[in-house]
């Protein structure tokens, strides 16, 4: 019988070559000295050498190859174990140089002496250079994170979307009407928000150790800046690229400073609930301007008392006449009277002058009135949601200094009303300054300003924490020169009431003692007013 054995081998080398050229991969196969026995399309493709001019050659030197290591000691690791992976570099046809991923498999002959050595190859030049570029990018972010001199925390707010998921569960569709109703839950993401890293100037602003400020944020918000945090929570869902706001913080030993905060919501990292947050100190730039605004408003009181002299000069001449002359046209009928037969006539015309007299002086205080008081109201159409908005932009710092917490629940969608805004702001402004001040004492010092709209007008409410008004005492509130307070002169919530009427409005106080005032503004909606969006 006929031995086929070298036919069947043949077969099989012919079928084993046919199927590695038809791999993708770059597949050569090579003798221990290195030179080239197959070299498949794949290979081809990779370095540019055609089949012809690879075959027989010495792999490591028509490729150019450098290797990670001595190759002595690879071909070592290579006959112990029988494979070797690694990365080498290696210069293509084109000049190119290319890092190839390599994997060498050892096939021994049928007495286990090593023949040849397989090799699959992967060009990984790119994926390298991307690493490489990536390795750059956060080694230059890493220097700048922990050389600039401004504060920046590295923060992972990954547990707000589990949050955020159970709000729309329960069919919460706005975070910021939510929050509106529920001041709370900002606490709650506060404690959910985690300091993941931060950098050296964050050690010293905060006065702690980078474990120390490692953990949950709230710990570093007063209450009173809850809202900043709020909102920069609402911008990132909103997809702004970032949120800049002046705000207060807390060390770690519970000093209180102001800051600049910024936060910035890069979109790669959106997604994994990171973002990056920067905070500036600020206490001396705000120093310097209450040291401005209070030299301002001393400058201010100044020009005020020496108006005030020079109208009371004014007062005391034009009024010293007509009252001189009341004395003398008054003892002139006395004199008139007292005679034996009193000259009735005289006596009339006498008080006829004094009556004329009394009059002019009467003209002369209604002209200073009138120079001191504002006529007529500029009237134009209002949105009470910019309204708000603007009178609490002027008393933002004397909530901060206090340590107040704001809530506005304002619905921008309001009846419109016509009035004077610089009036209204006025009343307004006066109603907050006076309830943070009521709360200087409180333990918890909470203010609220609420408007809805109230059958034919809109009502706007300023309610505090403060201990209250007693009822003696609210009847006389808003009485002209009633005043409470050591060095108040009695006049704001009686022009309140004034600028409240002249409006078609009234002002009210609804209060429990120990449970806070509010005061209530009501106002006519204007005349074809519907919702407005602000």
């Amino acid at each position: 019988m006929h031995d086929r054995t070298g036919d069947v081998l043949d077969v099989s080398a012919n079928t084993l070559a046919g199927l590695l050229d038809a791999a993708h991969e770059p597949i050569l196969v090579r003798d221990l000295e290195g030179r080239i026995l197959f070299w498949n399309q794949g290979c081809e493709d990779l370095y540019g050498h055609g089949r012809a001019a690879a075959q027989g050659a010495l792999a490591p030197e028509l490729l150019g190859t450098v290797f990670p290591a001595p190759i002595d000691e690879i071909k070592a690791r290579l006959l112990a174990d029988g494979r070797w992976e690694g990365e080498v570099r290696r210069r293509v046809a084109d000049g190119r140089e290319a890092v190839i991923a390599l994997r060498w498999s050892l096939r021994r002959d049928a007495s286990g002496a090593p023949l040849q050595v397989l090799e699959t190859g992967r060009d990984v030049t790119e994926a390298r250079k991307a690493e490489e570029a990536l390795r750059r990018s956060e080694y230059r972010f890493r220097n700048v994170f922990h050389a600039m001199s401004v504060s920046f925390w590295e923060l992972d707010f990954s547990a707000l979307a589990g949050m955020f998921g159970a709000l729309r569960a329960q069919g919460v569709t706005s975070l910021r009407a939510h929050i509106a109703e529920n001041p709370r839950f900002v606490r709650q993401m506060m404690e959910a928000s985690q300091v993941v890293d931060v950098n050296d100037k964050s050690l010293q602003l905060f006065e702690a150790t980078r474990e120390q400020l490692l953990g949950p944020v709230d710990r570093f918000w007063p209450p009173c800046s809850e809202h900043v945090f709020a909102a920069s929570v609402i911008a990132a869902l909103e997809k702004k690229p970032h949120y800049e706001s002046e705000a207060r913080f807390r060390t770690y030993d519970g000093r209180e400073f102001d800051g600049l905060f910024t936060c910035c919501y890069p979109r790669e990292y959106l997604p994994q609930g990171a973002t990056l947050v920067g905070v500036i100190d600020i206490t001396d730039r705000l120093r310097a301007q209450e040291d401005l605004a209070r030299v301002q408003a001393e400058l201010a009181h100044a020009a005020r008392i020496s108006t005030l002299g020079e109208l009371t000069a004014s007062i005391a001449h034009e009024v010293n006449q007509p009252l001189s002359a009341i004395v003398t046209n008054g003892e002139a009928g006395l004199r008139w009277l007292r005679r034996q037969t009193p000259d009735l006539e005289e006596v009339t015309r006498a008080f006829d002058r004094m009556i004329g007299e009394a009059n002019r002086a009467s003209g002369v205080i209604g002209r200073i009135r009138t120079m001191a008081v504002k006529g007529e109201p500029e009237t134009a159409r209002l949105s009470l949601a910019a309204l708000v908005e603007d009178s609490v932009l002027l008393v933002r710092r004397e909530l901060t200094t206090h340590d107040v917490a704001l809530r506005v629940q304002v619905p921008a969608h309001l009846p419109q009303v016509d009035g004077d805004r610089v009036q209204l702001q006025q009343v307004l402004v006066n109603l907050m300054v006076n309830a943070v001040q009521a709360m200087a004492q409180s333990q918890e010092r909470v203010l609220v300003v609420r408007a809805q709209a109230d059958g034919e007008g809109v009502t706007l409410s300023v309610a505090d924490t403060g201990p209250g008004v007693p009822p003696e005492r609210a009847a006389q509130l808003f009485n002209a020169f009633y005043t409470t307070k050591a060095g108040g002169m009695g006049m704001g919530l009686s022009i309140c009431r004034t600028i409240a009427q002249a409006h078609g409005g009234e002002i009210v106080v609804e209060s429990r003692p120990g449970e806070g005032a509010t005061f209530v503004l009501r106002l006519p909606r204007a005349a074809d007013s519907q919702g407005v969006d602000c």
